[in-house]
């Protein structure tokens, strides 16, 4: 890829792709007749200058800025409560959101709730396929990802933890425009360039095959698979890998754009219900689960499960049984965790019980919805959450 060629396409949300996109912020603010600005984004960025520099540049262009860096893993729903507040007593006119997908989904939630009644809680029912009339657009809202993982930046969706369930629910909103400039994941430790990177291939791999799977969300999730194998390594190796770096965020982007297509499975069920109980980065949980969905896969849409092994470059033929194929794609992601060096769930401190407490939250989790078997009894929820575990110690 040409690292000095900045990108446009419009899917969900306007995208700007490439090194240099963040260039295009303060015309691009202007354009939206922003004056004011609710900058959203975590302290840990503003204290390592990975986002303050972006508030600077904002306030020396002449934009009066109203920072909001309370984001923390997993934003809940009285973030967002907190957040729109400070957004309407200040009188911002417009929101720009700098981070992970923390801060990214937070900032989803604030726009929205700046121009619709109620509270958030009122959003939390998933529409699939997305409605983008659904609500009212709020305030205007400009996305700029550090990591190279959610793909929340342009996706439809943001992901709140509820406070009072703990369990995570995923309101309908798209921000107005997506700066997405590799250069912001260049000092990324390796550990989030591995976890988020993960993140990806998870995005990837179940979107091909949830029971919404389609031949859209297909294009975006194979190429994502290929980036993910190819790249990734290189990546977490070295950080200034500025081929590598550019690559990964758009898989990223593109793993974003084939779950709102086509919703994601048990890996991500899985992911939201661990994630709301223990606070891991949220890659972790989707690199852990990645052998549950395949296996899913392998049991229920075999087909899908073959793109998938495809996209991995596994060999296959006419005899090879899916227990075989399935075996053959674990192992490929197994050895992928272990060259990145992401831990396994044991040496984590999670036991086999810790990991199955939460199969009786996962029907409720929005991604379930996505598993291509209807009403999945706890025992087998259960089963496949052992399969995860025993894939990788």
């Amino acid at each position: 890829m040409e690292t000095t060629c900045v990108q446009y396409w419009n899917r969900f949300c306007p995208t700007i792709f490439g090194t240099g996109a963040l260039g295009e912020l303060v015309t691009k603010a202007k354009e939206f007749k922003m004056h004011k600005i609710l900058f959203v984004t975590e302290k840990a960025l503003m204290d390592l200058k990975v986002s303050s520099p972006i508030k600077e540049l904002l306030e020396n262009a002449g934009f009066e800025v109203v920072v909001f860096d309370d984001i923390i893993a997993d934003p809940n729903n009285h973030l967002v409560t907190q957040g729109a507040a400070l957004a309407k007593e200040t009188g911002i006119d417009g929101i720009v959101a700098v981070g992970g997908g923390s801060s990214m989904d937070c900032a989803k939630g604030i726009a929205m709730m700046t121009k619709n009644e109620g509270t958030i809680e009122d959003y939390y029912v998933p529409v699939y396929p997305p409605d983008p009339d659904r609500v009212k657009k709020g305030f205007p809202l400009i996305t700029i990802p550090t990591t190279a993982g959610t793909g929340s930046e342009n996706s439809p969706y943001a992901v709140i933890t509820d406070a009072e369930s703990g369990l995570k629910k995923i309101p309908q909103y798209s921000a107005d425009l997506a700066l997405i400039d590799p250069v912001m994941t260049y000092t990324l430790p390796k550990s989030q360039t591995a976890a988020t990177g993960m993140d990806v291939l998870a995005h990837c791999i179940e979107a091909i095959t949830t029971c919404y799977y389609n031949h859209y969300a297909n294009l975006f999730a194979i190429n994502g698979i290929q980036l993910v194998f190819k790249y990734l390594p290189r990546a977490v190796k070295d950080g200034q890998d500025k081929e590598a770096r550019e690559w990964m965020m758009m898989g990223a982007n593109l793993g974003g754009l084939a779950i709102a297509e086509a919703s994601a499975q048990f890996g991500h069920a899985f992911g939201h219900c661990m994630g709301s109980k223990h606070h891991k980065p949220h890659g972790l949980y989707c690199a852990w689960g990645t052998p549950a969905a395949i296996a899913v896969a392998c049991k229920y849409y075999p087909e899908g499960a073959k793109i998938v092994a495809d996209a991995m470059d596994i060999a296959y033929d006419d005899n090879t049984t899916m227990d075989e194929l399935c075996a053959k794609m674990t192992e490929k992601v197994v050895a992928l965790m272990k060259e990145i060096e992401i831990p396994s769930m044991k040496a984590s401190g999670y036991t086999l019980e810790d990991c199955q407490s939460v199969s009786i939250h996962m029907p409720d989790d929005a991604a379930f919805l996505g598993i291509p078997k209807e009403n999945m009894p706890q025992d087998e929820i259960k089963s496949f959450i052992q399969v995860a575990y025993e894939a990788y110690q």
